[in-house]
């Protein structure tokens, strides 16, 4: 991410964010941690526009950098895939940065694939080109 977008970010609009997530109970919210410290969370669930389908979204996940490669995030998603199962899901979309090579490697090492989809998100004067993933789920 951009440093600009990263800081357009404050700690009292993040904590709103996700207050409002957790307390209107709008996506699933994993966490791990170590050693009582949390070090990644993952957030799926579905937007409006996919509820009454089988199809769902994986919306955020982020690993401590200082975790990064050490399995934290396959036990994230692991168990996200779990719990989609259980909801019986068959497919799960996310968005990804199309310049964050570490992330776009790990959902295609997961089973993803590029749909062909892409987005611009706009924030402030930063323009983030987002790329489409969708990976089918086996029962």
């Amino acid at each position: 991410m951009p440093q600009r977008f990263i800081e357009s970010y404050t700690l009292e609009k993040r904590r709103k964010l996700w207050l409002n997530t957790i307390e209107r109970n709008l996506a699933e919210v994993l966490v791990a941690d170590c050693d009582g410290r949390l070090t990644g969370f993952l957030c799926f669930g579905q937007p409006k526009y996919l509820k009454g389908t089988d199809v769902y979204e994986l919306s955020s996940i982020y690993i401590d950098p200082d975790k990064i490669a050490t399995g934290i995030g396959q036990e994230l998603y692991d168990e996200c895939e779990d719990m989609l199962r259980i909801l019986k899901a068959k497919k799960i979309s996310l968005w990804a940065l199309d310049s964050n090579e570490r992330a776009l490697n790990f959902y295609i090492k997961q089973g993803f694939a590029p749909t062909g989809e892409t987005n611009k998100e706009r924030a402030n004067d930063v323009v983030l080109n987002d790329i489409e993933l969708v990976k089918e789920l086996s029962a």
